[in-house]
């Protein structure tokens, strides 16, 4: 496992995710930012973002869209 994995997920309103990480720092990504990209197009769907899971390091939704792990490493507000 590679420290900045994403290990859990729970999503969080406004379109926010709560991430821990393989070193065990927790964050928060905001992923409004998102909204601009195509293939995220079907993750605004409330009940579709909150069926958001780990998978190989990463978050990933139903429909296979996912997000970079090092940007939610880099990009997320640690708490």
């Amino acid at each position: 496992m590679y420290y900045r994995d994403t290990v859990a997920v729970k999503p969080m309103p406004d379109y926010k995710l709560l991430l821990t990480f393989g070193d065990g720092k927790q964050g928060i990504f905001d992923c409004k930012p998102y909204r601009k990209y195509e293939f995220m197009a079907d993750v605004w769907d409330e009940e579709v973002f909150n069926k958001v899971v780990v998978d190989h390091g990463t978050v990933m939704w139903p429909g296979g869209e996912d997000l970079c792990p090092d940007d939610l490493y880099d990009d997320s507000v640690k708490i």
